[in-house]
């Protein structure tokens, strides 16, 4: 899907109608009506006045402070949610039901021999669940309520003894080692080959694009499945291997994506029989992280996902306490609202959906889960000594995940509120707590220092180019010409010429944007040409974020035309000027080949002296 492609680019403005962003951004800040615009907190950085305007009509943003951000409702959610172009996109197209077409994974089965084997292997597991060596599983199933639906929807399948899976990817060419560095076969002792999953019901494991990556597997019968006499865990994973890492996964994920965008609501449970209990019923916001603490990288897949409520749900034990903390463990930077729902004790959401009311009883327990802070502070109650102590520095440890000091500081005075602990005691034990690696960071990006910024144009732009060896005079120069052609398309005519010796890249991506608007004879009028076409136009280019900044700039401007010939005069003095400096130094060089007695030289020389005089006549650029 091409962002250039003018389908793409109606799709784009048809979620941009039926998501305003307004709509989008309210969910997140305070909107205060003055006329027919909306004000804010900027919030992307502190500020106790709003400088953060929306304008519902033209559908985007821009802060006048700081930060100097601005964008549409895509731009908003890359912003503040950390997400890709394509994410935002899905994540509001899901939430109005519109449908995107799915982008092609990195990697496929069709060009990669481990995804093969993965692949070859799951539909080999569910074709032997139908099979006569299925029986017991199927069985199995049927007890634990699990409908043929649930069952072909989430890739269920068996394992059976023997060398059945290895003989059968040995007929599909595929190699031992194909299967090896996929986690499906072992060594021996012996050197031969053994299939890892034996006599076991098997659950593919797949990440986000639907790609079978790894399996997990119950064991079915109390006894030993291969005889050996040790029945194993109840439970096996695929290890780790290059297609699989635990802490990159959220099972179920890949299913539950398009409702969890929709409703902004992330269900995470322990088990996979939970998850699978939870769709089947209605309930497809459910995932389970597979047995480890959260990590950097689930977070990121929740953030993904668009998730603005997180519910962990766990049992209402101490395996069950200590379970929720390792899932708040990677969450916490996470700007959504999180909470722990504590089902009954020798409950699991298996259970709960499998009683009389289901779905509703389920749903009820969601509606009753607890802040995340409130639950940790009940934890505390009823301690005292070193278990308090230890409890206390196990929670102080959570609230350092937190990435603001003023979340840091309501989290403390919930928590002391909580526990019935004094807020002074907190602090002096968070104090002497040693920061856990990755907490000592300073948020809201404190790793580079105060950024220079200019007051003139985009600001943001500004940083960006500076590096280079070029005057910044010239960039806020282009940067005048962009504006008044977005603010007034019909000016692209005379901005044609500069957009191919743009120096600044960013600028030149936005130029050739708006002008293949201009150019697109299937656009009915120009009118049709505006801030928002040309953010749609440029698709996931990263110029995106400085469009509105650019306009509200030229709009400061008496008239745009005026603003544009002002800027392309001072660009052709400029480029004078360049020019002027460049003969000078051929000359001087010229002139010592001259005065050598060289013929050519003194006639180039006479020419390059004759084009000065004519550059000097013509006036070097003001400003």
């Amino acid at each position: 899907m091409r962002s250039d492609d003018a389908e793409f680019r109606r799709v784009l403005e048809d979620i941009k109608l039926r998501v305003p962003v307004e709509e989008v951004i309210g969910e997140r800040v305070h909107l205060v009506q003055r006329g027919r615009l909306l004000w804010a907190c900027c919030p992307f950085h502190d500020e106790k006045t709003p400088s953060f305007k929306i304008d519902p009509e033209q559908g985007n943003w821009y802060c006048f402070g700081a930060c100097r951000k601005g964008g549409d409702v895509i731009t908003f959610l890359q912003q503040a949610d950390g997400v890709t172009f394509m994410d935002a996109v899905e994540i509001l197209a899901a939430r109005v039901g519109i449908t995107l077409p799915k982008r092609r994974p990195e990697r496929s089965a069709a060009d990669d021999r481990g995804l093969a084997a993965l692949a070859f292997a799951d539909d080999w597991f569910q074709r032997q669940l139908q099979a006569p060596a299925g029986r017991e599983a199927r069985d199995y199933l049927a007890r634990r309520g699990i409908s043929d639906n649930a069952v072909r929807a989430f890739g269920l399948g068996f394992a059976p003894l023997g060398r059945g899976l290895l003989d059968a990817a040995h007929a599909a060419r595929f190699s031992p080692q194909d299967l090896e560095r996929t986690g499906l076969a072992r060594r021996g002792e012996d050197g031969s080959a053994y299939a890892f999953f034996r006599g076991r019901l098997t659950i593919p494991i797949r990440d986000l694009g639907g790609r079978t990556v790894a399996f997990g597997a119950r064991r079915i019968a109390d006894g030993d499945p291969t005889g050996g006499g040790n029945p194993g865990p109840k439970y096996v994973n695929t290890a780790e291997t290059e297609y699989f890492h635990k802490g990159r996964i959220v099972y179920a994920l890949d299913r539950a994506l398009d409702a969890v965008r929709r409703a902004g609501h992330l269900v995470l449970v322990e088990g996979y029989t939970d998850v699978i209990a939870a769709h089947q019923a209605g309930v497809p916001i459910v995932g389970a992280v597979l047995g480890t603490a959260t990590t950097p990288e689930h977070a990121e897949l929740v953030r993904r996902a668009g998730a603005r409520r997180i519910s962990l749900v766990f049992d209402g034990d101490e395996a069950g306490r200590q379970a929720a903390y390792r899932g708040l463990e990677g969450l916490l930077g996470l700007e959504s609202e999180l909470e722990v729902v504590v089902l009954p004790q020798g409950q699991d959401p298996a259970d709960v959906l499998a009683g009389p009311t289901g779905a509703a009883a389920f749903r009820a327990h969601l509606d009753a889960g607890l802040p995340w802070i409130e639950f940790v502070a009940r934890g505390l109650t009823g301690l005292a000594g070193r278990e308090l102590s230890r409890e206390t520095d196990r929670a102080l440890g959570l609230v350092l995940k937190l990435r603001r000091p003023v979340e840091r500081e309501s989290a403390l005075r919930a928590l002391a509120e909580g526990s019935g602990l004094p807020l002074a005691t907190l602090r002096e034990q968070l104090a002497t707590l040693p920061r856990r690696r990755g907490a000592e960071r300073e948020p809201d990006g404190a790793t580079g220092g105060p950024r220079e910024r200019t007051n003139e144009g985009t600001g943001e732009a500004h940083e960006r180019v500076r590096e280079a060896p070029l005057d910044p005079r010239v960039i806020r120069a282009y940067e005048g010409l962009v504006g008044a052609a977005l603010v007034d398309p019909s000016l692209c005519p005379r901005v044609r010429d500069w957009a191919a010796r743009c120096p600044v890249p960013e600028l030149a991506r936005i130029l050739a944007g708006l002008l293949a608007l201009w150019d697109d004879e299937t656009l009915e009028d120009v009118e049709t040409i505006d801030v928002n076409a040309v953010l749609n136009a440029l698709g996931p280019d990263p110029a995106r974020r400085f469009v509105v900044g650019l306009a509200e700039h030229a709009r400061t401007a008496d008239d745009p035309s005026r603003l544009l010939e002002g800027e392309i005069r001072f660009l052709e003095g400029w480029e004078r000027a360049s020019e002027q400096r460049r003969v000078q130094e051929r000359a001087r060089a010229l002139g010592l080949r001259a005065a050598q007695g060289d013929a050519a030289a003194q006639r180039e020389l006479d020419h390059a002296l004759a084009r000065l005089t004519e550059l000097t006549r013509a006036g070097a650029p003001r400003r």
